[in-house]
């Protein structure tokens, strides 16, 4: 804590005014948990450690009973699998779902997600996959308000088949898919990403919802 006059201000009582700066050194943890092992849980990995502001903790299902944990802080985190109480999820500020489906999590665990974003505060960012989303069973359960589109009932929303990503007029603006730090450069390199070789029908956009990243079959990134 630092402690300092304000210059040339005094209250009542003739005591000097003081400004309090709170600096915390504790950086922010994110939640990070994926239903089986793939490539976007390498490459956030790869990201984040050239970011020292960050640290994230990171749960990947091996088999339906069984967890793999990275970067935990002790032996007895996620010891029991996903949080099962506000205290254990709170102490996060970021969560990020990856490919594992709503029934993965009780009852207790969606209202806690919802609570999470609701109450504490925090940021969660859902991923698409095979088992994510409309496949996932999302889009039937208490998370569905959470979501920024309104994901399609039928199934067969993941596809296989290789297609372009291009940034909207929101995205261009947006720090989110910014790769180069000029925004004309940045512009200019999503045109030159290769394509993907998978994506997934999201559904119709919410109103407020911000469509970052779309292909020709509709948004990608929301």
């Amino acid at each position: 804590v630092t402690v300092e006059p304000l210059a040339g201000e005094t209250n009542p009582g003739n005591n000097t005014l003081v400004r309090v700066l709170n600096v915390e050194g504790n950086k922010p943890r994110l939640l990070y948990i994926e239903g089986d092992p793939r490539w976007e849980y390498k490459f956030i990995q790869r990201a984040l450690e050239e970011d020292r502001s960050l640290e994230m903790v990171g749960m990947v299902r091996t088999t339906q009973n069984k967890i793999y944990r990275q970067g935990i802080a002790d032996a007895k985190e996620l010891e029991q699998g996903f949080p099962g109480t506000g205290e254990e999820l709170f102490a996060y500020q970021g969560l990020i779902i990856g490919n594992v489906e709503a029934a993965y999590f009780t009852a207790k665990q969606l209202d806690l997600i919802r609570a999470f974003s609701d109450r504490r505060g925090g940021g969660v960012l859902f991923l698409g996959g095979k088992d994510a989303l409309t496949e996932g069973g999302y889009h039937r359960s208490s998370l569905a308000d959470m979501l920024p589109v309104v994901l399609p009932a039928t199934k067969g929303t993941f596809r296989r088949d290789r297609i372009s990503a291009a940034l909207t007029a929101a995205g261009r603006d947006s720090l989110i898919p910014r790769l180069e730090e000029d925004p004309a450069k940045n512009a200019e390199r999503w045109k030159q990403m290769p394509e993907l070789a998978g994506w997934r029908w999201l559904g119709e956009l919410k109103p407020g919802a911000s469509e970052l990243l779309r292909t020709r079959n509709g948004p990608l990134l929301v």
